[in-house]
């Protein structure tokens, strides 16, 4: 039987210390790198929300003025030409000057004072309308239709400057046709034609 050898325990111990302590040096190597690595890395900013765009009110689009709507207003006839019979004889006559003043209710004021003359056969003629009427209208795209006309003044015919007849103002309702824009009036027939132009309000631009 052979002697029991001793066992050197020195050499493992020694081993095991040094890989301890390696260890140790890399846990804390490993520690302070990340520890730094997290103090230097400024924080990234958390992502700011776009604001909602705001709801554009939608402009509705202006309606276009009816032609209806076109006439209210006051205007000032410039232009008036009319072929009629005159005692028996056909006299063209031109004037102008009355005032038309259509309401939105639906009724027409004129003053009409004014002087229409022509000549015929080497006669002069002239009609001379003083007063005023008061009149219903409806009118559509086309045309104007009255309605209950009152009216107060004269209507007097003259041949050659001479009266030969005075009568009371009369309004005769024959539908006028008609063109309107925002600052001329037409009003015509099948032998005549009116012409006007808009008043303006004060300090409206023309």
């Amino acid at each position: 039987m052979q002697p029991e050898q001793r066992r050197d325990w020195t050499v493992p111990i020694v081993i095991g210390v040094v890989a301890l302590v390696v260890v140790l040096v890399l846990c804390l190597t490993g520690g302070a790198a990340a520890y730094l690595l997290t103090r230097d890395r400024a924080p990234e900013p958390s992502p700011t929300p776009s604001p909602s765009p705001s709801p554009v009110a939608a402009v509705p689009s202006p309606s276009p003025v009816s032609p209806a709507r076109c006439l209210v207003g006051r205007w000032q006839e410039t232009s008036y030409t009319s072929y009629g019979d005159i005692y028996g004889v056909k006299v063209q006559l031109s004037g102008a000057g009355a005032v038309f003043d259509f309401r939105a209710d639906g009724t027409l004021s004129i003053v009409r004072k004014t002087s229409m003359k022509g000549t015929a056969n080497g006669d002069r003629y002239e009609v001379i309308f003083s007063g005023t009427h008061t009149i219903n209208y409806t009118a559509d795209d086309k045309e104007i239709n009255y309605s209950n006309p009152r009216s107060t003044g004269t209507t007097t015919w003259k041949v050659n400057g001479k009266v030969r007849d005075q009568e009371k103002l009369v309004w005769i309702t024959t539908p006028d046709r008609y063109t309107c824009t925002a600052t001329e009036l037409r009003m015509y027939g099948d032998t005549y034609a009116e012409e006007f132009t808009r008043i303006q309000p004060p300090g409206r631009p023309v």
